[in-house]
C-alpha cells in the first residue's frame, strides 16, 4: 500500500512538472508581443491599416481608388524631381503636376541656383523657393 501511494505521488509530481514546463513555454510565446514595444507598435499599425482598408473599400469604388493611386504616384514623382534635381543632368528643369484643387509648376532658376515652386489654386499663384546653394552647417554632437 505504501508503495502504491509513493509511486502515485511520484507519478503525479512528474506529470505536474511536465505540464508546468509546457504551460510556461506556451505562455512565454504568447506574451512576446506585449513585452516588446516595437512589436506592439507594428501590430497596432497593421491593425489600423487593416481597419482603414476595410473602411476605404466600402466607401470607394475601384475607379476612385485607381484615380487616387495615380494622383499619389504623380505627386511622388514631382517631389522626387524637385528634391533630387541635379542641374548637371539631362533631366527637365521644369514641369507641371496636377493636384486635386489646382496645379503645381516647378522650375530650376540657373542664375540664382534655386528651385522655384508655384502652386495654382482659386485663380492665383503662390510661390515657394528652395535655395540649395547655401546648406547649413553640419550639427555637432
Amino acid at each position: 500500500m505504501k508503495r502504491i501511494v509513493l509511486l502515485s505521488i511520484i507519478a503525479l509530481l512528474l506529470l505536474s512538472v511536465g505540464g508546468m514546463a509546457q504551460a510556461r513555454y506556451t505562455m512565454s510565446w504568447g506574451f512576446e508581443l506585449i513585452g516588446n514595444p516595437n512589436a506592439r507598435q507594428v501590430a497596432l499599425n497593421i491593425a489600423n491599416a487593416q481597419q482603414e482598408l476595410l473602411r476605404t473599400t466600402e466607401d470607394q469604388t475601384g475607379i476612385e481608388r485607381f484615380k487616387e493611386s495615380l494622383n499619389r504616384m504623380a505627386m511622388s514623382k514631382a517631389v522626387r524631381d524637385i528634391v533630387h534635381y541635379n542641374p548637371d543632368s539631362d533631366d527637365p528643369d521644369r514641369g507641371f503636376v496636377p493636384v486635386d484643387d489646382g496645379w503645381i509648376y516647378y522650375e530650376w532658376d540657373e542664375v540664382a541656383e534655386t528651385m522655384r515652386i508655384y502652386y495654382y489654386s482659386d485663380g492665383g499663384w503662390t510661390e515657394i523657393t528652395i535655395d540649395s546653394s547655401n546648406p547649413p552647417e553640419v550639427p555637432t554632437m
